[in-house]
């Protein structure tokens, strides 16, 4: 009966799951009213801060460490938007807030931050100096006030050097700076910024500079010939010291000396010496070279 016919054995496999649903983990309010997960409360006044912790979800059972060795709260049935105060006494400090859910299981950590906005401050040591020749140090104090653990500072030292980065442990510190030769004018200015939360919250870094910082460099020596090319038998130059004294006019008034070089003008097959003299005043130098050909005058300061 069944010749030449194929046989299709179809099997049926029903399976039959059980569905679970995962309870989910609160959030919390911050000190700014945003619900999140990683709650972080401030308080930026420098007095007790009374934390309120509210839950956007009902809770069964609960336990909270408030970080500040205080004894832990816990108990059962704590609503959604319902308060569990806390007080923490005036100080600067940062205490680690954790909420164990054991029922989800589901544990919250939030922080915490007690401080004040920063002040940056800049001091100059004892006897200290406010100008020096490059390369050359200076020192500076941070002196900075209100300083908390999160507090980030920020030197800016002003000749184009990469700014340097302290914590909090910078501030009462002396540091030491070399100032290059060629990297800053006459006079400079430094910089601290000091930055910790409570500052970013209203509006940003404190900022402290200190100046007039005076940088002396090398004068510029410079040479003013009256001509540069003679018709024989003219041969009368006048020379000039016509040098840029560095920051003069902001207080680099050492003496100054100068020594020319004036090649073979006195025709002694030798270079012919105007040796170290003290300037200002420089004279003008009339030379009157002995013939034909090509001179080289050099000047040194």
């Amino acid at each position: 009966m069944f010749k030449n016919c194929k046989i299709l054995l179809l099997s049926l496999f029903l399976f039959i799951g059980s569905k679970s649903s995962l309870a989910q983990c609160p959030q919390f309010f911050d000190s700014q009213g945003i619900l999140t997960n990683t709650p972080q409360w401030v308080s930026c006044f420098g007095i007790n801060y009374n934390l309120n912790l509210i839950s956007d979800l009902n809770i069964g059972n609960y336990s909270i460490d408030w970080g500040d060795g205080s004894p832990i709260t816990s108990g059962n049935g704590w609503l959604a938007n319902t308060s569990i105060p806390h007080n923490y006494t005036a100080t600067i400090a940062n205490y680690n807030v954790t909420i164990t859910l054991p029922d989800i299981p589901c544990v919250i950590n939030g922080l915490v931050i007690m401080e004040e906005p920063s002040n940056a401050s800049i001091q100059i040591p004892f006897g200290g100096l406010t100008s020096t020749c490059a390369p050359g140090s200076l020192d500076f104090i941070n002196s900075s006030t209100d300083v908390s653990t999160n507090t980030v500072f920020t030197w800016d030292f002003g000749d184009g050097s990469p700014v340097q980065v302290f914590n909090s442990t910078n501030v009462g510190q002396t540091l030491s700076h070399l100032y290059l030769e060629g990297t800053v004018n006459c006079v400079t200015q430094v910089t601290l910024n000091a930055e910790n939360v409570c500052n970013t919250l209203q509006g940003g870094a404190s900022v402290a500079t200190f100046n007039p910082i005076r940088i002396w460099d090398i004068d510029d020596a410079a040479i003013t010939a009256s001509v540069t090319l003679l018709c024989y038998p003219d041969t009368t130059v006048t020379l000039d010291n016509t040098t840029n004294r560095n920051c003069f006019a902001q207080g680099n008034i050492a003496q100054r000396y100068e020594y020319w070089n004036l090649g073979d003008y006195w025709g002694m097959g030798s270079d012919s010496i105007l040796d170290w003299t003290a300037w200002p005043p420089t004279l003008p130098l009339i030379i009157e070279y002995p013939g034909i050909g090509t001179y080289t005058a050099m000047l040194v300061v």
